[in-house]
C-alpha cells in the first residue's frame, strides 16, 4: 500500500474549484456552463484515479470509466437540446430557456 499524497489531490481540487467559479459567473451562456460541469466531472475522475493508484483498487478506475460514459451521454443530450433550441430561437441564452416549457 502506498502513502498517499495530499500534494496529487491539488490538481482535481483546483479544477472542481475553477469550475464551481466559472458556473457562478457564467450564468448567461448555456455553452459555458456546460463546459463548467463537464470539467466538474474531469476533476472528480481525476481524484478517482488518484485514489484507484494510491489504494492499488479498481473500483476507482471503474468508477471513472463510469462518469465518463455519463458525461459523455450529458454532452450529448445538452448539445443537441442547445441545437434545437438555437434553431428556435437564435440564441443560446438562459434567459430565453422557458420557451422549451411543454
Amino acid at each position: 500500500m502506498r502513502i498517499m499524497s495530499i500534494e496529487l489531490y491539488i490538481l482535481p481540487l483546483s479544477l472542481f474549484t475553477l469550475s464551481m467559479l466559472g458556473i457562478s459567473i457564467n450564468r448567461s451562456n448555456i455553452i459555458m456552463i456546460l463546459v463548467c460541469f463537464e470539467m466538474m466531472l474531469l476533476s472528480i475522475i481525476i481524484s478517482f484515479l488518484f485514489g484507484a493508484y494510491f489504494l492499488n483498487n479498481d473500483l476507482g478506475q471503474l468508477g471513472s470509466i463510469f462518469i465518463m460514459t455519463m458525461a459523455a451521454i450529458e454532452s450529448a443530450i445538452g448539445l443537441s437540446i442547445m441545437i434545437v433550441f438555437s434553431k428556435i430561437k437564435g440564441s443560446v441564452a438562459i434567459r430565453f430557456l422557458n420557451i422549451l416549457k411543454g
